[in-house]
């Protein structure tokens, strides 16, 4: 059996696929995509807006760079939380469920700089 669209042209058949990426960024959830050494690949307009940041000052950069923990609060947990969370969903492959964190956002210089607490 031929597969679908296989008598179109090329052009044609390349038309009916999806544009993933555009899909993705425009889901309505907030989505960061991360290599298994936790840097930063995508994420989804929603993300971007909630935590105030840009796409291009993201992608490329690991995880706790991005988002460190904020240097006034010498309490803060929220980077050795999400690491360990995540090191074992990366070594075990399996989901885990993390309670509610303390974890500030840092505000860009246009919105005064230092940290929102989140």
């Amino acid at each position: 059996m031929a597969p679908p669209f296989s008598n179109l042209p090329a052009a044609a058949d390349e038309a009916r696929v999806p544009d993933f990426r555009s899909l993705f960024e425009s889901a309505p959830g907030l989505y960061l995509v991360l290599r298994p050494d936790l840097v930063i690949v995508a994420a989804s307009n929603a993300y971007l807006s909630a935590t105030m940041t840009r796409r291009e000052d993201l992608l490329g950069r690991g995880i706790f760079e991005a988002f460190p923990d904020n240097p006034e609060d010498p309490g803060a947990t929220g980077v050795s939380n999400l690491r360990a969370s995540l090191e074992r969903v990366r070594d075990t492959g399996r989901p885990d469920t993390m309670a509610v964190q303390k974890y500030d956002i840092r505000r860009p210089e246009s919105q005064g700089g230092g940290f929102e607490e989140r």
